[in-house]
């Protein structure tokens, strides 16, 4: 499964640019509502425990699960945003996307990787470490300042290129 990073990766910094996003938190409620999209919390139907968040295209509506801490939720927006933005296929029915043999379907990891980029770009990484003078092993500080989940950030700074 080849996924080209690099080209997610300036997609999301375009998005950020043309929203005029420089620092945390993004807001990707603000950036949904900019390409058309409203949020809306649901309360996910139980045989979709587990599911995070889904998008209608036709509804232009991005739907979330209520339950979910806030930086669960931005991080599923983001998530979602990356399916809008890299022009992945819609589906009409919700469903949850299994792993197979530890690994995302393509456009399920396509769509992470826009998510933590457009979250947690290196720019601003590298910005609020200099700013005030952390290391990669204050990725509970730094997930923190971006509001993002604990987990995405200590991966951002484990692979942040020197």
């Amino acid at each position: 499964m080849d996924i080209d990073h690099f080209a997610i990766e300036n997609k999301a910094l375009d998005v950020l640019d043309r929203n005029n996003i420089t620092k945390p938190v993004v807001n990707v409620a603000k950036i949904a509502e900019n390409v058309g999209f409203s949020v809306k919390e649901i309360e996910m139907p139980k045989e979709y425990a587990g599911v995070a968040a889904f998008h209608d295209n036709a509804k232009k509506v991005i739907y979330v699960a209520v339950k979910d801490p806030p930086t669960r939720k931005m991080f599923s927006i983001a998530h979602e945003l990356g399916h809008i933005f890299l022009g992945h296929k819609n589906y009409e029915v919700l469903f949850r996307i299994p792993k197979t043999e530890g690994t995302y379907p393509k456009n399920e990891s396509e769509a992470n990787s826009f998510a933590a980029h457009l979250l947690i770009p290196t720019f601003m990484v590298r910005e609020y470490l200099d700013k005030y003078n952390l290391t990669k092993g204050d990725y509970v500080k730094m997930s923190n300042i971006f509001g993002v989940p604990v987990v995405a950030m200590k991966e951002t700074l484990e692979y942040l290129p020197s």
